[in-house]
């Protein structure tokens, strides 16, 4: 008596690891994709609770935090001074909760401020993938802005003077290629700004 048995070929094993491997790729990209976006999604809430904050500010003092400003910014304000750290309290402290600040994954804020006074408008931009150098490398990389001062020519903690007139502002270098472009908040803010690291 003849045993018979049934097993797949080797052209049916070939088509199933090839359909696995089609769904790892999409998962891996779809996952990729998600990460990014709550990543993008942290730094946008961080630079928007950063600005309550110095709208809370604003309505004690009247004026934003510059180096005008007395005892405060003495050498120039930063993200970094203004909302402190857990052992440091910054200046915006009682406005901002220091010790449970999140600003996500690792990026550059920076802190503009100018108008009227010098002190009456406000931006505070964030770079949305990575750090301010690795951001400024990517062809998907943005810049993102909150506060008043949008369209105004604001001082950046940088020592650098540019006017923004985007929320968002997108890379102008991506596609690559050595075409002249006007410059923009972009060659301003492509490198220096607080540093977040899970930390200041």
């Amino acid at each position: 008596m003849r045993i018979k048995y049934s097993a797949f070929t080797l052209v049916e094993m070939l088509i199933v690891m090839g359909i696995i491997i089609i769904l790892m790729v999409v998962g891996v990209t779809a996952g990729r994709f998600a990460i990014n976006r709550a990543n993008d999604v942290a730094h946008r809430n961080a630079a928007d609770q950063i600005y309550t904050s110095l709208q809370a500010y604003y309505t004690d003092f009247r004026e934003y935090p510059s180096e005008d400003s007395e005892d405060i910014c003495e050498g120039g304000c930063t993200i970094a001074e203004l909302v402190g750290n857990e052992d440091t309290p910054g200046e915006l402290v009682p406005y901002i909760d220091h010790a449970s600040f999140n600003g996500g994954s690792n990026a550059s804020y920076f802190y503009g401020v100018g108008g009227d006074g010098g002190n009456q408008a406000v931006l505070v931009c964030v770079t949305l993938r990575g750090v301010a150098e690795e951001n400024s490398t990517k062809e998907d990389g943005e810049i993102y802005c909150s506060g008043n001062g949008i369209g105004v020519p604001l001082y950046f903690e940088n020592a650098q003077t540019t006017t923004i007139e985007n929320t968002t502002i997108q890379n102008p270098y991506s596609g690559g290629g050595n075409s002249l472009h006007v410059l923009t908040a972009w060659d301003y803010l492509s490198s220096g700004g607080s540093v977040w690291n899970n930390g200041w």
